[in-house]
């Protein structure tokens, strides 16, 4: 019994020791079984402020066209939706019966011109005749009276012969501006009047407006650190809705004199070439307004920002490869990166590519990011809402 004993202590004591040499060493074991992440330090650069509001696009000049005379509509020369010019015939209306009118007016001020000669002679010569005590005073006086009434009967058909033809004039119903016309809202042999209503609108589309709105606090903050009268020093661009950069920029054109009591904004205007056309009134638009001052802000890559419950976060590795999950605030994007407003410093390290590997507290082994080779400074996008 004990041969038998010492030959099964014999055995174990091999297979341990044998198990003991052929395994890797403990430390090694924890080390293969720490996760591989990708990391890249947390760097500050000079990033341009970008604002973005959205607006809506107005005309810069906007006419409506109506009718300031009574009758039939004769011609429409102008075809709906071309580029006119200033003084282009819209409409004609039938000018028969002005020209009728007209004529009357004028026959009108030659009888009264002639009525003026004739009261003035007569005027004269019961001047003379009370000179020589031949009339009385009382005739004087009448002759003297009807001279006056003469001439303001002259007066008065002048005045009507002018109205005359000022409504003939009006039978031509021209633009008043150069732009784009709309659609017609009478046809060729209606009979209109002033109270038909808008025959026509008339929008100038180059330059065209864009007209946003900021809150009080934002234009209060801006007002105490700058000049009263100063246009803000941003460039304004619009994003359009097809997510497209328009290609020219804008200029400041109008800040308003009151805030909107409802709403407590108030409502800025950016004036913006438009030479194609492309910009029509009523679009909504987002106006990307860049700071002409860059300042230095954290960025890091987008993709390594999460969000949970509380708000977005980002994954940083201690200096003892432990993983802990930090809370921040985000700015502006720009390009693939985002700004990092609060919670991050500069060269702390962050997880860019392997977060799903890991969970705040563990350990990772970090491998640093390869450094993309330096391409050409892209313009700020700016925060979609």
């Amino acid at each position: 019994m004990k041969t038998y004993m010492r030959i099964f202590v014999a055995s174990l004591a091999v297979t341990l020791f044998g198990c003991d040499q052929g395994g890797p060493p403990k430390g090694q074991q924890q080390s293969a079984a720490l996760p591989s992440v990708v990391t890249q330090a947390a760097t500050a650069k000079e990033v341009a402020s970008v604002l973005d509001y959205v607006g809506r696009s107005e005309a810069s000049q906007r006419v409506e066209v109506r009718a300031r005379v009574t009758g039939v509509l004769l011609k429409r020369p102008f075809e709906e939706g071309a580029d006119v010019v200033a003084n282009t015939l819209l409409f004609r209306i039938d000018p028969a019966e002005f020209e009728a009118n007209r004529d009357s007016s004028k026959a009108n001020v030659a009888r009264a011109d002639a009525a003026v000669e004739e009261a003035a002679a007569s005027l004269k010569r019961y001047e003379v005749l009370l000179q020589k005590d031949v009339t009385s005073i009382a005739k004087f006086d009448e002759a003297k009276a009807k001279d006056a009434t003469a001439k303001a009967e002259l007066f008065a058909a002048q005045a009507a012969l002018k109205k005359a033809e000022l409504d003939l004039g009006y039978t031509m119903i021209k633009s008043p501006i150069a732009g784009r016309t709309g659609r017609a809202q009478a046809d060729v042999g209606n009979l209109i009047s002033p109270e038909s209503g808008v025959l026509a609108t008339i929008v100038q589309l180059d330059p065209v407006n864009v007209i946003f709105s900021i809150g009080e606090r934002e234009y209060l903050n801006y007002s105490q650190t700058h000049k009263r009268h100063d246009m803000p020093k941003l460039t304004p661009r619009i994003r359009l809705a097809n997510d497209a950069l328009y290609e020219h920029l804008g200029k400041f054109d109008l800040i308003d004199n009151e805030v909107d009591a409802a709403t407590g904004t108030i409502s800025i205007r950016v004036s913006f070439p438009n030479p194609d056309g492309l910009i029509l009134p009523g679009q909504f638009v987002n106006v990307v307004l860049t700071s002409q001052e860059p300042e230095n802000h954290i960025v890091i890559p987008q993709a390594s920002v999460q969000s949970n419950q509380t708000g977005p976060f980002v994954l940083v590795v201690d200096a003892q490869d432990r993983v802990e999950a930090r809370p921040i605030k985000t700015g502006q994007r720009v390009g693939t990166e985002i700004v990092v407003a609060e919670g991050l410093d500069a060269g702390e390290t962050i997880i860019v590519e392997g977060i799903q590997k890991v969970r705040p507290g563990a350990k990772v082994t970090a491998v640093p990011a390869k450094t993309p080779k330096p391409t050409a400074a892209k313009a700020p996008e700016g925060p979609r809402p």
